[in-house]
């Protein structure tokens, strides 16, 4: 069936451990902002929640650097800082998007051991709705050259909704990353907050696929890297409109939630 909820949400580390560096008041409110995604899942009561994130080299290195993958194990788990966290796989469908995807064109890496990194577990420690479904982790290279064109991740965002629709169980689809920023760089304290404005007009005006027509080089000379995530959301849910529930630029990061009603 189609997707029943969707949503973009950052998962900068600082909103999950609060160092003294960040403006509390700005991260309750981007905590109040993933609060209503949390209670727009809960209504939407998805059979279980396909996640798409990237890694922070975590699970790859340089010795194995997919573009894709779909976690297809029984149950994934990872470890950030204090937190250890673990989740159940709905297996089915992880495994029905990976068959599916491959007939359709695309040569997705498969895991049963990968290591949940914390852009997956940030935005599920926030939103997870009551009660709680099982996930499906897809994977996305946002870091290591070379990554997947952002046309080619919305491609596969477009043949990603079209395998849900034909599912049977209720999915609800959610993207973790961004907006801009620059880790480990002389600009990390410079974010093109321009930049992040101008593409939540275009999404809030349902034009997702203009993001499609963006280049490797215009994400990162934006510090917006991770939003290969986007995309392939954005090729699932068309020309859906979002709703922006925060854009909350701090010091380092645009820290961006959104949701769709596909």
């Amino acid at each position: 069936m189609p997707l029943v909820a969707a949503a973009a949400c950052a998962h900068t580390p600082q909103l999950l451990v609060r160092p003294p560096t960040e403006d509390r008041d700005l991260v309750l409110r981007v905590h109040a902002a993933f609060a209503r995604v949390k209670a727009l899942l809960t209504k939407a009561r998805p059979d279980a929640i396909a996640i798409i994130a990237g890694d922070h080299i975590e699970a790859f290195f340089l010795n194995a650097v997919p573009a894709l993958g779909v976690f297809v194990g029984a149950e994934c788990a990872g470890q950030f800082g204090r937190y250890a966290y673990r989740f159940p796989v709905h297996e089915p469908l992880a495994r029905a998007i990976l068959e599916e995807g491959i007939e359709r064109g695309f040569d997705l890496l498969y895991s049963q051991e990968m290591p949940l990194d914390y852009a997956f577990f940030v935005p599920l420690r926030f939103t997870m709705p009551e009660p709680a479904p099982p996930i499906v982790p897809l994977f996305v290279n946002v870091y290591l050259p070379p990554q997947p064109t952002p046309r080619r991740c919305y491609q596969w965002g477009e043949a990603l909704g079209q395998i849900l629709a034909k599912r049977p169980e209720r999915v609800a689809l959610v993207a973790s990353g961004g907006m801009s920023h620059f880790p480990g760089t002389d600009r990390y304290g410079s974010p093109d907050f321009d930049f992040d404005r101008r593409l939540l007009e275009l999404l809030q005006q349902g034009r997702g696929r203009d993001m499609a027509q963006l280049t490797g080089a215009d994400l990162d000379k934006a510090g917006n890297s991770e939003l290969r995530t986007w995309l392939v959301l954005l090729g699932a849910v068309g020309d859906a409109r979002a709703e922006v529930f925060c854009y909350e630029p701090s010091w380092h990061h645009g820290n961006a939630v959104l949701a769709w009603t596909p």
